[in-house]
């Protein structure tokens, strides 16, 4: 019981699930935004947790390189705007390369006609790694301010 609840407590935990829980979300609802979408569902729904565990991992690694530059897991806690730009700017400029390596170089995925591009990059993973990063780290907030109360 101690170790699960000092799991919860971490803010890993959070990243996880909610990061988790929002990609999960938003792999689905960009699909038709990529060319793979005729193929049958349960190759979809794989191909979606898959990219939901790259996210997550993502997610994770930021937050690590971000808690060395500011020699704490709890970085987020602080009112420092920088580590939250941060944060959100190395998840940002890791998804700027890996959507143009994997769409140039690899051909590990392409866009269909209906993604915008901005330079050649899609716009939803633009999107997607400017907007719920952020929501990650307000998520973390909010359980810290319920856990003082």
């Amino acid at each position: 019981m101690n170790f699960l609840y000092k799991l919860r407590r971490a803010p890993e935990f959070t990243i996880v699930m909610v990061g988790g829980v929002l990609n999960l979300f938003w792999e689905f609802a960009h699909s038709s935004l990529y060319t793979d979408g005729n193929h049958d569902f349960w190759y979809i729904v794989w191909t979606r947790l898959h990219c939901t565990v790259g996210d997550v991992m993502i997610l994770l690694s930021v937050f690590y390189l971000t808690s060395l530059v500011f020699r704490s897991r709890y970085w987020w806690k602080t009112s420092s705007k920088l580590a939250s730009i941060l944060f959100v700017l190395l998840g940002f400029g890791y998804t700027v390369w890996s959507e143009w390596y994997n769409t140039k170089i690899a051909k590990t995925w392409e866009y269909s006609d209906a993604m915008p591009t901005l330079l050649e990059i899609g716009v939803s993973p633009l999107l997607q790694w400017t907007l719920l990063p952020p929501i990650v780290l307000f998520q973390l907030k909010q359980n810290l301010q319920r856990r003082k109360v």
